[in-house]
């Protein structure tokens, strides 16, 4: 089955600017043409389009999603090792950003706590959140101290 521009974005929620730029940057695998010069998309392009759309909804910068597509397309399965090296490396770049969001949640969940002691309080001074200064104590307190690298 084939597909034309305009059924490939509307199937993964692209543009049809987003195709013609991952075409344009070499993200793609040649894609078919029509007698007419039309794109005609496989259910592989599809896939292919698909993956990339994950990788740069993680944050893997173009130029490796580059690296990935070119290996495959110079030396196709010979290139697994350098491919799944690719892959591996951006798994740890994920775990150490799901750490980040962790303690962002964290710090979320300990500020609407705060939020709810202090609506809940019969205390009217209570209102008056603490100052910033304070508050970045003990959010620091929270985390056992902020790690600098």
């Amino acid at each position: 089955m084939s597909y034309t521009t305009n059924e490939v974005a509307i199937k993964l929620g692209l543009t049809k600017d987003g195709l013609y730029y991952y075409e344009k940057e070499g993200l793609l695998p040649p894609i078919a043409r029509d007698k007419s010069g039309h794109r005609n998309y496989s259910e592989s392009d599809v896939e292919w389009i698909f993956l990339i759309q994950c990788l740069r909804d993680t944050d893997m910068p173009i130029y490796k999603i580059k690296r990935y597509v070119s290996l495959l397309m110079e030396r196709g399965g010979a290139s697994i090792p350098e491919r799944r090296e690719i892959l591996k490396e951006h798994e740890t770049f994920l775990i150490e950003k799901i750490k980040v969001f962790q303690t962002f949640q964290k710090l979320v969940e300990k500020k609407l706590e705060f939020f709810d002691n202090v609506v809940n309080s019969e205390d009217p001074e209570a209102i008056g959140c603490m100052d910033y200064a304070a508050e970045w104590e003990y959010v620091k307190t929270i985390f056992g101290g902020i790690k600098v690298d």
